[in-house]
């Protein structure tokens, strides 16, 4: 059925390729007048990343059958989607997509009442969206779509106010947040995740662990059924690394601890990269302690492991985006962040071969950014801006670095003949290749 709901989706969505073409692989790279030729970073730049596209690919299919009330169609595609643990090429689960798809009506709606800020109106136009739907509370797949639209409405309140800021608006959101956290929970708790063989399910309670009376004691088993469900999908352990910040539900030396028995549960399909993913957004989280915590080198080491496991262009984007600029700033040489950010130069090297302003738009996100195409432009120059500052040292002595499919080439700029054609190595180019270090396993334990 899943595969019925792909095809629909093709014929609904093919107005969308026309409105969002795939950029060609050369797209945004600026030409350089002929009479100016000067140093650069000449490296491809796509318009929207192919997993962004399929993403809004996904949520369109999963919007037009709710606005056809297709919950039958919907339902049987979310329950195929999840039990196949489908995903998109970067790794986001296809019953998530459906799912926000399905609800983004009633939720962009919801979200002007929260603007508003006025709780009732949010409420009613989600207790609509349930009335609309068959078997909501019987059927685990549409009770996982209303729940998730609860809880992005929940989240939309936690924003500012946007008609005040006195402490009656500010108890008033906090009061709202927590009703639609409550009625989201109440939705997905009947259902068990193992007996439905759901890790959509799973997701969704980790998800809403702060409702329980006592989330700290949850919080570790939770995620442990979730990742044993889906071991493939890397949000799983960074939503745990997430929730296990001493500001939420754990503590760096618990963080520590879960990230090497994580590592060590999915070693046959991530290596030691479940240590990498699950101190990943636990270590830009603005919680800088964390460092003290974090083994630097075993973190690099899952680097190494998740690239050589996914050597795909989203995967390099994300990882450099992560090292190149969620992890910048200022640090000493044998600092753990210094080391781990150093890993910037081998992912650029041998793994990054284009663009996807998105991705790095997302790595230091900026609520400011005017609308898509702000923070698309805002994201490939932060991208170019990491990547000649990582190549200072090249573009000073008037060479340009060229990214190509067989790798990063330097070339001697013609309208500089100061410059010799020799090309000499330059530190910036060197990295701690895997097989060039001799150092153990660390220990998982």
């Amino acid at each position: 059925m899943f595969h019925s709901v792909r095809a629909l989706g093709k014929r609904v969505t093919s107005f969308h390729a026309t409105a969002h073409p795939a950029a060609s692989s050369d797209e945004g790279v600026p030409d350089c007048p002929p009479e100016n030729v000067r140093p650069q970073v000449d490296i491809p730049i796509r318009s929207m990343s192919p997993d962004a596209a399929e993403q809004g690919r996904i949520r369109i299919q999963g919007r037009y059958l709710a606005r056809q009330d297709d919950w039958e169609t919907l339902s049987c595609g979310l329950r195929q989607a999840d039990e196949d643990r489908a995903a998109t090429l970067g790794g986001t689960p296809v019953a998530r997509l459906l799912g926000e798809g399905a609800g983004s009506d009633a939720v962009d709606s919801a979200c002007g009442a929260v603007s508003r800020n006025d709780p009732t109106a949010a409420r009613a136009i989600l207790y609509s969206l349930r009335d609309c739907m068959d078997r909501s509370e019987e059927d685990a797949w549409l009770a996982h779509t209303l729940a998730l639209a609860h809880l992005a409405v929940a989240r939309a309140w936690e924003g500012p106010s946007g008609a005040g800021t006195t402490p009656e608006f500010g108890a008033l959101r906090h009061d709202a947040r927590a009703q639609h956290l409550e009625i989201a929970h109440r939705l997905i708790s009947r259902f068990d995740p193992i007996e439905c063989n759901s890790a959509a399910i799973a997701a969704l309670r980790c998800a809403l662990v702060e409702v329980d009376a006592r989330p700290a004691c949850r919080v570790i088993d939770d995620y442990e059924d979730l990742i044993d469900l889906d071991p493939a999908c890397a949000d799983h352990m960074r939503a745990l690394g997430r929730d296990l910040v001493p500001s939420r539900f754990g503590s760096w030396e618990k963080l520590d601890r879960e990230a090497r028995r994580t590592a060590a549960r999915v070693s046959d399909v991530w290596g030691m990269g479940g240590y990498s993913w699950v101190w990943f957004d636990a270590l830009c989280s603005g919680e800088t302690r964390g460092f003290a915590y974090v083994e630097a080198e075993l973190f690099v080491e899952g680097l190494h492991d998740i690239l050589a496991r996914r050597p795909d262009q989203h995967m390099a984007n994300t990882l450099a985006a992560y090292c190149g600029q969620s992890l910048s700033g200022a640090a000493s040489s044998r600092a753990p962040r210094a080391r781990i950010a150093d890993s910037f130069g081998w992912i650029v090297q041998d793994h990054l071969r284009e663009i996807h302003p998105d991705i790095w738009a997302r790595a230091q996100p900026n609520p400011s950014a005017p609308d898509t195409a702000g923070i698309q432009r805002a994201g490939g120059t932060r991208a170019l801006s990491a990547l000649r500052g990582h190549f200072a040292h090249q573009l000073e002595r008037g060479r340009t670095v060229r990214f190509t499919e067989a790798g990063v080439a330097l070339e001697p700029t013609p309208c500089v003949p100061c410059v010799p054609c020799a090309l000499a190595p330059c530190a910036g180019l060197t990295y701690p290749r895997r097989d060039q270090r001799d150092e153990d396993t660390a220990c998982l334990t």
